[in-house]
């Protein structure tokens, strides 16, 4: 630190993210990623993809999450983090204060803002065993409404993508994927799925 300013502006540090499971990544997730982007304008944004994984609701692994959602959504790509440690939304707090970030807005699906407003808020300042963040700010804010009946991103989910993978209908999975994803790339997340 050369100056006082400069220690001002490293104090004030904001970060934008998101925490999903992401399983598989759908054309619904890049809608958030831009929500993101845009959202946090100058500020840095991140994406987080949990690491839960079962046969039948999550049947890719992290790290096959990870590789699909960069070669998804490529201008996102470098924002789409790696961290073995971070297993939940506290667990990205912690991480980021850890990282310097004093003020920090977690972005959701309108369904979970609540939900997330009061966990996140909850342990600001709490030394427990998720460990310990203390932000001068915590937002929660919705990166849209998605209503499950609807045609095109409003409507996609991941549920619709596995359920079109168990079912073997690769024309109605394509629906999900990016139109900017290659047919080979779209088929190797449908024969991972």
């Amino acid at each position: 630190i050369k100056n006082f300013s400069q220690y001002l502006i490293e104090e004030e540090r904001e970060v934008y993210f998101t925490f999903g499971r992401m399983n598989p990544p759908t054309i619904g997730h890049g809608k958030v990623m831009d929500t993101l982007a845009t959202k946090s304008g100058k500020a840095d944004y991140k994406v987080y993809v949990s690491q839960t994984q079962n046969a039948k609701k999550d049947p890719l692994s992290y790290s096959d999450k990870v590789k699909h959602a960069r070669k998804m959504f490529p201008k996102h790509a470098r924002n789409i983090m790696v961290d073995k440690k971070v297993k939940t939304a506290i667990d990205v707090l912690v991480s980021l204060y850890d990282q310097g970030y004093r003020k920090v807005t977690m972005v959701v699906g309108d369904d979970r803002v609540r939900e997330f407003d009061v966990l996140l808020n909850k342990y600001n300042g709490v030394e427990a065993r998720h460990g310990f963040y203390n932000f001068k700010s915590i937002n929660v804010m919705s990166a849209g409404k998605r209503d499950p009946d609807a045609e095109g991103v409003e409507g996609m989910s991941a549920s619709k993508q596995r359920a079109n993978a168990t079912n073997n209908d690769f024309v109605a999975f394509s629906q999900g994927v990016p139109k900017s994803m290659s047919n080979a790339d779209a088929r190797k997340l449908f024969n991972d799925v």
